[in-house]
């Protein structure tokens, strides 16, 4: 018999009712076996998937600004390009590489963006990885 000031819920319905634990248990297994390949998939998949789609776009916007321009919207304004060691057009799986490449450059706070001050070509990690080098463009006329 329930009190008057008794928990409310499914569980506590079923702690009460004549079949006692065995169906409380046997419900509870199938609650789970329900919810939690939705909550799995909620919590896990969601954030892995907005993450994908975060981290593709900005690779994405240099892989393809390289491999079709050979040069992105800011180097472009600074008057430079990305070509290869031997001054050619960088090949598109080139691009896609240094275009990944970039979180080695990144991740360590940055420290292969900085590497540009000490290396004697002037050459990030990232170019040194893909096998590129930033040139200034030719065709671009500077003041």
């Amino acid at each position: 018999m329930a009190s008057e000031h008794a928990a409310a819920g499914v569980a506590e319905h079923l702690r009460e009712s004549r079949a006692g634990p065995a169906v409380a248990g046997g419900a509870l297994a199938e609650l789970i076996q329900i919810l939690l390949p939705k909550w799995v998939w909620i919590t896990a998949a969601v954030p892995v998937a907005i993450g994908m789609v975060i981290s593709f776009v900005p690779v994405a916007y240099f892989f393809l600004s390289v491999a079709i321009a050979g040069r992105t919207v800011g180097k472009a304004l600074m008057g430079v390009r990305v070509v290869s060691l031997k001054g050619g057009r960088l090949p598109p799986g080139r691009s896609l590489l240094r275009a990944v490449a970039y979180l080695v450059s990144l991740i360590p706070l940055f420290a292969g963006f900085l590497w540009v001050l000490v290396d004697r070509d002037r050459r990030a990690w990232h170019d040194h990885i893909a096998g590129s080098r930033v040139v200034y463009d030719s065709s671009v006329r500077r003041g």
